[in-house]
């Protein structure tokens, strides 16, 4: 009996962003953003492959801190290096997978279930990814060059491991001044994101290939710009006030105030909290747009026969 998951099925008349397809993008990108966090409520587990997948992101990010000792011959130093960003890429899209098996689950009224999702997401998607994994990697490796480029202030070689260095490094915090070069590679890095996002749901719910799902992806964006340029600010806007809590700290630390370890604990956990909810929100929200385009692509074809 064929399992391959199928794109999920929903009734025109039960999804509110059907209903209204002249909404405008910025009401289909809020509807959208909305229907997350309906998700997320009704159904915390999809939530646990993204938290599992920050702690190997992490897990490799504080290994390259403190452990990693690149070769001596720099060709083969960026290709090791290179080999930890497609890890990071790869495991980032399969965890994603997984979350969009359970979004299928649900909107299919099965029961949801992780060991289902993970074992249709090995069993079927696993491979089909690699390509844009590849590509994702790619482009991600050469936006973290540009960005240790443009970065003037150089840590040493070898950092000593603490609560606080660790909590420092998995937020991003540098000690660089403001920079719009550096925000410009930001921005880019999450456009580069979302666009791998929007390309998943092809290869989870319509089993096509990489390449194949990638270009729906640009097509989706083509036609639907305003939609997907919501979502992106919506979810950029989300993630500055959820980061909001952790100014102060990070302040506390600039002016070279002690702060005691379970602070930075706390900061450490807070960071992945924001980080799983980040990439919930973006995958999912990109999913939503997916599904949108293409069940009113649908319904169109079928108004033409």
């Amino acid at each position: 009996m064929d399992t391959q998951p199928q794109i999920p099925i929903v009734p025109i008349q039960n999804n509110p962003i059907l209903v209204e397809p002249k909404k405008s993008g910025f009401k289909e990108g809020w509807a959208s953003f909305k229907k997350a966090f309906t998700y997320l409520f009704e159904y915390p587990v999809f939530l646990v492959p993204i938290f599992f997948c920050w702690i190997i992101v992490a897990s490799v990010i504080l290994y390259l801190r403190y452990y990693w000792v690149g070769p001596e011959n720099e060709g083969l130093m960026f290709l090791e290096f290179y080999g930890f960003v497609f890890l990071l890429a790869y495991t980032i899209c399969l965890a994603n997978l997984m979350l969009l098996e359970l979004m299928n689950q649900r909107e299919e009224g099965r029961p949801v279930s992780l060991a289902q999702a993970f074992n249709e997401t090995v069993s079927f998607n696993a491979v089909r990814a690699i390509p844009i994994a590849i590509f994702y990697s790619i482009a991600w490796f050469i936006i973290i060059f540009l960005r240790a480029l443009t970065s003037k202030k150089r840590r040493g070689s070898r950092a000593e491991p603490s609560l606080k260095d660790a909590a420092l490094t998995l937020g991003g915090v540098t000690g660089n001044p403001f920079s719009w070069i550096r925000l410009g590679l930001d921005m880019l890095e999450k456009l580069l994101r979302m666009t791998i996002f929007l390309a998943l749901p092809a290869i989870a719910w319509e089993n096509k290939g990489s390449f194949s799902a990638f270009g729906k992806a640009i097509e989706i964006i083509k036609q639907r710009p305003a939609q997907f340029l919501t979502s992106y600010a919506l979810t950029g806007v989300f993630a500055v006030i959820m980061s909001l809590p952790l100014l102060p700290v990070f302040v506390l630390s600039e002016a070279k105030i002690d702060l005691p370890e379970y602070v930075w604990l706390a900061v450490i956990i807070y960071e992945g909290i924001i980080w799983t909810l980040g990439i919930y929100l973006e995958q999912m929200t990109t999913a939503s747009l997916y599904l949108l385009h293409t069940k009113q692509k649908k319904v169109g074809g079928l108004e033409n026969l």
